[in-house]
């Protein structure tokens, strides 16, 4: 049996409510084992976001390579909102598949994990009222 790990990073780490995001999700898939195994990952994402810009994609399988005993690689994927997504948490499946020499899947690896998505900060009356007292003067 494969020790997969499964790493996700997002880049910006939250996305803005009501705006078109786009934001880069980085895999890493790490081999803690001493086999050799080629692999892809399976993205199943939230209806509101989206791997395409311009159409709902909310599935599909990457390849991420080959990878060697005790050594990791990085797979680079795009997401992709529309104006309307709200302020909330949206989940995402990733599934790595790993196949040995012959081909056969070897090892399945499951991981969820959540983006989120926030609202931005806006000054409140107070502060607005300072900065426009500050400017009279």
């Amino acid at each position: 049996m494969a020790d997969i790990e499964i790493e996700v990073v997002f880049s910006p780490e939250k996305l803005r409510a009501f705006n078109r995001n786009e934001a880069q999700m980085g895999v890493t898939l790490k081999n803690l084992g001493s086999g050799m195994y080629w692999s892809e990952c399976e993205m199943v994402l939230s209806p509101l976001l989206s791997l395409a810009i311009d159409a709902e994609m909310t599935k599909a399988r990457t390849r991420v390579g080959i990878l060697k005993p005790f050594s990791s690689m990085t797979k680079q994927v795009k997401l992709y909102t529309r104006p309307n997504n709200y302020e909330d948490e949206y989940p995402i499946t990733l599934i790595a598949y790993l196949y040995d020499q012959d081909g056969a899947i070897a090892e399945r690896v499951e991981k969820k994990v959540i983006v989120e998505c926030v609202a931005e900060a806006k000054p409140s009356g107070d502060a607005v009222r300072d900065v426009a007292k500050d400017i009279q003067k």
